[in-house]
């Protein structure tokens, strides 16, 4: 299983009973609950809610001071809470703040430390190894009421959804004359918070006896963290003066944390965005971050996507912030269970217990060093609790079998498209101030294009790319910007020379990658455009890396695909060369402010889809008929585990049809039926999917079935059966164990696997793995694979009628 479990909880569960036994009680339940994801092995550990982080800003060293915690549903801190003249009864918890019951208990610091002792002891005692315990710091207003931020220092605030609620990373406190644990006479004028903070949780997480301490809501990463906009981008403009100093300030953040707090790791939220993004709004340097700040994590997926719907910038954020990792450290999954201060648990309403969530970005990895697939390490649950401090059962019973078997079908190669991300390329140029537009917008159209159901899951560093065997990525299309460096460029001419497939997306500007690409410089286009075939498009250079100003040398052997058309003027949309596919791309927003709003589906033609589009040209399609062209497309991800192909996906309206194909031919889904229609298979869109293909069939039009048999003889592995097929050649893909014998027969029979196969077939293999190849099939077919063991036979035995 995972190497950490990490279970995220509040104080209120501890609430109804704060005596030892009663700490004990709670914390049973909540470990019988969950222990089947530690059962064999691995570390677990707590993370507690336990206020929004004052508790540790105002801690004076006394253990018995009582401490503010969350114990709200809703926001804690409301600037506008007495302004209606409505009885409060009348209005929502983004009105007026509630409590979770009607006389929460006080709680001291002690009773904290108490709480914290009881719990490691009862963890050990039944599993005999220790259990790690760690707090929380958030920046903002949500989680408990806090003097410090709101009263005490509001300068260390920035401006957030209009006001000023949000603590920024590398802001300077003014003095005052409170006494904290590192600061008896109080803060002297001018400290910076993150040597404030560092000093305070040095003492406080000792004190308590917390072994970590988690950074929440993008603390740490910038000073929006919750926008597209920063120091760098106001959402119209980039100001690439302000790139070195930012970038220099929340560097420095950093330092100071840890300079003062060496002796505890740091988890982080990171933000809901990109590493582009961050670097282009905020200047964030994700890189020396991981680099230079001792005992870090990575973030894990933003939970947003349960509230929005915007899968693209969940699975995008997680693939660019694990490009790179800090040395010698892996990165989390992160599932949004419960919310204990929103009155929701998104398991029950917000996915409607259906595991989306859990499918997809498990589906996510990345490539290390030498070409190895890397999943996630650790699984953190947002929250075991809810909004009543309740413990429900019915989450783990029915969560816990999707999240086990998810780890169990995880990647264990390259999904068939892999995001080369310019990490370090992208981090040199925001550190000089260059192409911040291109560092925006290559993420954005890399969001948009999985919004449209690019099935792309899996990353691979750029750095990583130049020293791997290239062996490890054959048989993938890489998808990359323009922005690459020249190393990159020559390394992925190589790999094209050995057959390998690219589609690189953007403005192409510098010598290299234009000449790889048979472009030259043209006069620029923006604003309203047609793409002939496709419909209107709109243009806007800063959103979208600049104007439209390259076309296709004269002499240029690349196919135009697609163009830009303005008046008269003409520009390629997107142009091929054999294995090279270059698509300029268009981020199809209306405006900027705090986020992306995009443009109407019904006026506008989203090029964010041609990605998919694409794809058609290297054997792999993923196209969709739409009843409503208003509605989303279905988001998809493609993992490969054990040699079989597993399609997970969200299908937000399930009147859309997918059109499925591979270069094997129309991938047939376990239990599924499916229309074989010229060449591909028509599937209805499901809500929620997790579907294994290891059947691939081409073959005259018809409707198909495949689903699994019971196999009833000894050394038999697995069976399926295939009905419908009409002339069809059928390809399969074994397992990679108990596979060593494999027949084809025209029904599903009991046979044994000594049996010769009704058809003869050819064993071949490609980049993902073995497969056999069975023609001209009609009727049923019925693959058998197994391998033989030695069986056992009681004596004989007459049976007298």
């Amino acid at each position: 299983m995972w190497k950490t479990i990490s279970l995220e909880i509040t104080l209120k569960p501890f609430c109804f009973d704060m005596s030892d036994a009663g700490f004990e009680k709670t914390g049973l339940k909540l470990f019988r609950q969950w222990e089947p994801l530690w059962i064999n092995g691995g570390d677990t550990q707590l993370m507690f809610w336990t206020g929004d982080g004052s508790e540790l800003l105002e801690y004076t060293g006394d253990l018995s001071d009582t401490m503010e915690y969350a114990r709200y549903c809703g926001s804690a801190n409301m600037w506008d809470e007495h302004t209606s003249d409505k009885p409060r009864e009348t209005q929502t918890m983004h009105q007026v703040t509630r409590l979770f019951m009607e006389k929460p208990p006080v709680w001291t610091y002690a009773d904290l430390k108490r709480l914290i002792s009881v719990l490691k002891k009862t963890y050990r005692s039944r599993y005999g190894r220790d259990l790690k315990i760690g707090t929380t710091f958030d920046p903002g207003p949500e989680f408990a009421r806090s003097d410090f931020k709101y009263n005490r220092h509001p300068e260390i605030l920035s401006n957030m959804l209009g006001k000023k609620i949000f603590i920024f990373c590398y802001s300077v406190l003014n003095a005052d004359k409170y006494r904290y644990a590192a600061y008896p006479d109080g803060i002297p004028q001018g400290e910076s918070f993150g040597t404030f903070i560092g000093k305070q949780s040095q003492i406080f997480l000792r004190d308590i006896d917390f072994d970590f301490i988690w950074f929440s809501n993008g603390f740490g990463f910038g000073t929006e963290t919750w926008g597209v906009t920063g120091a760098v981008f106001d959402g119209e403009k980039f100001y690439p003066d302000n790139t070195r100093e930012t970038g220099k300030k929340v560097f420095q953040f950093w330092n100071d944390f840890r300079k003062n707090c060496p002796d505890y790791p740091i988890e982080t939220r990171g933000t809901n965005l990109t590493t582009g993004i961050d670097l282009a709004s905020d200047a964030v340097p994700l890189r020396e971050i991981y680099n230079d700040i001792k005992n870090i994590e990575a973030p894990p997926n933003s939970p947003w996507a349960a509230l929005d719907h915007n899968f693209g910038l969940e699975l995008a954020g997680m693939l660019s912030h694990i490009a790179e990792l800090p040395p010698g450290k892996g990165y989390p999954f992160r599932l949004y269970t419960h919310d204990p201060w929103w009155l929701n648990s998104p398991w029950l309403d917000r996915y409607d217990r259906m595991p989306h969530d859990i499918y997809m970005p498990m589906a996510v990895s990345r490539l290390n060093a030498n070409g190895d697939t890397e999943n996630p390490s650790r699984l953190n649950l947002l929250s075991v609790d809810d909004t009543w401090g309740n413990l429900p059962d019915q989450v783990p019973q029915e969560a816990l079998p999707h999240l086990i078997d998810a780890y169990r079908t995880a990647p264990d190669q390259a999904g068939p498209l892999v995001w080369l991300y310019p990490f370090d390329e992208y981090h040199d140029h925001v550190a000089k101030g260059q192409r911040l537009e291109e560092v925006m917008f290559g993420d954005f159209q890399i969001i948009g294009a999985i919004n449209e159901g690019l099935p792309l899951n899996t990353v691979v560093s750029t750095r990583n790319f130049n020293n791997m065997p290239l062996d490890k990525i054959a048989g993938r299309i890489l998808i990359t910007p323009t922005l690459v460096s020249d190393e990159t460029v020559d390394r992925l001419t190589a790999f094209v020379k050995q057959g390998g497939k690219v589609l690189f997306y953007g403005p192409a500007h510098g010598e290299k990658i234009e000449q790889l690409l048979e472009l030259e410089p043209a006069e620029p286009i923006s604003g309203e455009l047609e793409i002939p075939g496709c419909g209107k498009v709109r243009h806007t250079s800063v959103h979208s890396g600049g104007p439209i100003d390259r076309k296709l040398r004269k002499d240029a052997q690349a196919e135009t695909l697609h163009e830009y058309v303005q008046g008269n003027v003409r520009r390629p949309a997107a142009a091929r060369n054999g294995n090279i596919i270059w698509l300029r791309g268009t981020n199809s927003f209306k405006k900027v402010s705090r986020s992306a709003e995009y443009l109407p589906r019904t006026d506008y033609f989203f090029v964010e889809g041609m990605y998919r589009d694409l794809l058609n040209h290297f054997g792999w399609q993923f196209d969709f008929v739409k009843y409503d062209s208003a509605v989303l497309s279905p988001r998809i991800t493609v993992r490969i585990h054990d040699n079989a192909f597993y399609y997970a996906g969200f299908g937000t309206n399930s009147t859309v049809v997918q059109h499925l194909s591979t270069p094997d031919g129309v991938p047939l889904f376990r239990g599924r039926d499916v229309i074989l229609e010229n060449g591909y298979g028509v599937y209805q869109t499901e809500k929620v999917s997790n579907l294994e293909a290891r059947i691939f069939v081409r073959g005259e039009n018809g409707v198909m079935q495949c689903r699994e048999m019971t196999h009833e003889n000894i050394g038999e592995n697995r069976r399926m059966q295939i009905s419908g097929l009409k002339n069809a050649t059928v390809t399969f893909r074994p397992t990679g164990t108990n596979a060593e014998t494999v027949i084809f027969t025209k029904n599903a029979r009991l046979h044994t696997i000594y049996e010769p196969s009704d058809y003869t077939f050819e064993t071949t293999s490609d980049a993902f793995g073995v497969k056999y190849i069975v023609h001209n099939v009609t009727g049923e077919l019925c693959v058998t694979w197994g391998a033989r063991v030695k069986e056992y036979f009681p004596g004989d035995f007459s049976v007298k009628g």
